[in-house]
């Protein structure tokens, strides 16, 4: 996905900037996407791109919108009041699908873990506890919980799930998918859940979602048919009038050029990318007195970096001040709010050359303040 840096330094943890070949990809004209089968062709093709992205055979859908319109969907679709939900947290999305899940009338056990910390097998036992307390029809997980800067190991956990009979494993992959390694059937994945915005430098246009045989029976049996609903897409690919609204042609397109400059550039080697970046980041950070948000034994995510605000700055004035000097970066949420900042490293803003020109920003505003 090599391309001419901008500028500017944008390191804002999604939306990302977007490539300029996904750019001209997208911006041109196209057939009717109900008329013959030119869309549909193209959604297939994205699709099994997906699936090798992601290491699964699930059927992958693309529904219209940013990435929160699969995190609804995958719940209202599989859901109904009264279900049991065991939610996995190591964060504020983590622990957002308990009030997801609540706010549809479910039932939850939520295993709410330190928010600089990632899933260890300690935690595991409480969460096993919990299947076993409770029953749940589904258990939901994080994989890089950008708010942290984390990334949660899931093969353990999907093989508790599948141990335990859980039916569902849902798992937030946005911030990950197209930047981490992913491994959706081995770890018992059901509805696995990304977006364009982040790892694949699009706009935030698309959702992504690779969902199992299980989770469509019961999508089937819950019968939600909301617009975040996931039901409508099943199988549509067979028939372009089956698409429950306006197919979004750029946004498919733009999805389907990233992950043929994924393809190009060849899936270990984005993820060697990434990962060298971001020790790069850290490892300048620290280098220059900055402390990371995460414990040491926490897992850091290959995509963004959380670290402390340093001495002598506030986030407004933090922020502002690296933006002065064209560097973008953004603050936190829940308990790190005001106290954390975050570096976005992930797909077009993952290249060496960028983060250690953002470093050599940041050694200026600490020397000048």
């Amino acid at each position: 996905m090599a391309y001419k840096a901008y500028d500017s330094l944008p390191f804002y943890p999604g939306p990302v900037t977007v490539h300029p070949e996904i750019a001209k990809a997208m911006y041109q004209d196209f057939a009717p996407p109900r008329f013959g089968m030119q869309y549909t062709e193209l959604y297939m093709d994205l699709a099994h791109k997906i699936q090798k992205i992601c290491n699964t055979t699930n059927e992958v859908i693309f529904p219209t919108g940013e990435a929160m319109v699969c995190l609804w969907g995958a719940l209202k679709s599989c859901l109904k009041a009264g279900d049991t939900v065991v939610t996995v947290g190591t964060g504020v999305f983590g622990d957002g699908f308990a009030d997801m899940a609540e706010s549809i009338g479910c039932k939850v056990e939520k295993i709410s873990l330190p928010y600089n910390s990632t899933i260890t097998p300690e935690s595991l036992v409480l969460v096993d506890e919990a299947i076993k307390r409770c029953h749940p029809v589904m258990i939901t997980a994080v994989h890089c919980e950008t708010p942290s800067g984390t990334l949660n190991p899931l093969e353990e956990l999907g093989k508790l799930k599948k141990d335990r009979n859980v039916p569902l494993f849902v798992v937030d992959a946005v911030a990950s998918m197209g930047g981490a390694f992913i491994d959706a059937d081995k770890w018992n994945c059901d509805i696995l859940l990304g977006g364009s915005q982040k790892c694949f430098s699009c706009p935030p246009y698309m959702g992504i979602m690779a969902v199992s045989e299980t989770a469509w029976e019961y999508a089937e049996k819950v019968n939600y048919l909301g617009y975040d609903s996931i039901l409508p897409f099943h199988n549509a690919h067979k028939n372009p009038m089956k698409f429950p609204y306006t197919p979004c042609w750029v946004g498919i397109k733009g999805l389907h050029k990233s992950a043929q400059l994924i393809e190009q550039e060849g899936i270990e080697n984005v993820y060697k990318r990434h990962d060298e970046v971001a020790k790069a980041c850290r490892h300048g950070l620290k280098e220059l007195g900055i402390a990371l948000w995460t414990t040491a034994n926490a897992i850091n995510s290959p995509t963004c970096t959380a670290a402390l605000i340093p001495d002598g700055f506030n986030f407004q004035s933090w922020k502002m001040a690296l933006a002065k000097k064209g560097m973008y970066i953004a603050g936190s949420f829940g308990p790190m709010d005001g106290k954390v900042f975050r570096i976005g490293h992930m797909g077009t803003q993952a290249y060496l050359d960028s983060i250690n020109k953002g470093l050599k920003v940041i050694e200026e505003v600490l020397n000048n303040k």
